[in-house]
């Protein structure tokens, strides 16, 4: 995205970040950027680091060497200083087992207030939520009693809820049949035309194609960043 002033600074930007954990090399020298509006598609193959590159954007780990800066600041004190603006699926929602489904959503609405925008747009309500992510036959039901496809939309519908301006998904396809991973890339196609910043790790060349082409108005909807097969 540019705008009349010229090229937008990058949300998140990663120069030559690295993670080693002693001897291990978990991700190599890895450098990329992207703007609002856009998406960063992390690819590669088992163990070439992808959720470790999402977890120095999270601000939930620091790189060894090299740089990662999100919103204008380094990731971690991003999570701490601008926290209402990054929402992360890492490693499944903490779910509160005694709220329904569509209770968790009426949650976040009801934390958020007037401010329960999604990037340029008001949030939807919560039906509408539901029924996006085909969840509203489960609306009632408690995270518990949810199948694992189920569990999976409920986790990405509950993220792409909060207003975070940053979104960083891993692997949103997974457990998803065939009609849920459409409704998953119309979710996520719908957050860019937002104006957010996705960044997604992902395997499913689909999601990868979305993610990363043209918009139907002109130019590209993000990038992507194919890290290198780990060494054995």
């Amino acid at each position: 995205m540019t705008s009349d002033d010229g090229p937008a600074a990058p949300v998140v930007s990663v120069r030559e970040a690295t993670r080693a954990h002693g001897a291990v090399e978990a991700l190599g020298a890895t450098s990329a950027e992207v703007g609002p509006g856009e998406a960063l598609v992390v690819a590669g193959r088992n163990g070439s680091g992808k959720t470790t590159l999402l977890r120095l954007v999270a601000g939930a780990d620091l790189p060894t060497s090299g740089a990662v800066d999100v919103l204008g600041m380094p990731a971690f004190e991003a999570r701490r200083r601008r926290r209402e603006d990054l929402a992360v699926l890492l490693d499944g929602l903490p779910a509160y087992p005694d709220l329904t489904v569509a209770e968790h959503l009426a949650l976040i609405a009801a934390a958020w207030g007037p401010r329960h925008r999604l990037g340029a747009r008001p949030a939807p309500g919560v039906d509408d939520t539901l029924a996006a992510a085909g969840l509203t036959r489960v609306r009632d039901q408690y995270p518990g009693e949810l199948s694992s496809g189920e569990s999976q939309m409920f986790a990405l519908a509950c993220t792409l809820y909060r207003p975070a301006a940053v979104v960083v998904l891993d692997e949103p396809e997974q457990r998803l049949d065939a009609d849920w991973r459409e409704r998953a890339r119309a979710m996520l196609r719908a957050a860019l035309d937002a104006g957010r910043t996705l960044v997604v790790a992902t395997h499913d060349l689909a999601f990868r194609a979305d993610l990363t082409g043209e918009r139907p108005g002109g130019g590209r909807r993000g990038r992507e960043v194919e890290l290198a097969a780990p060494t054995r």
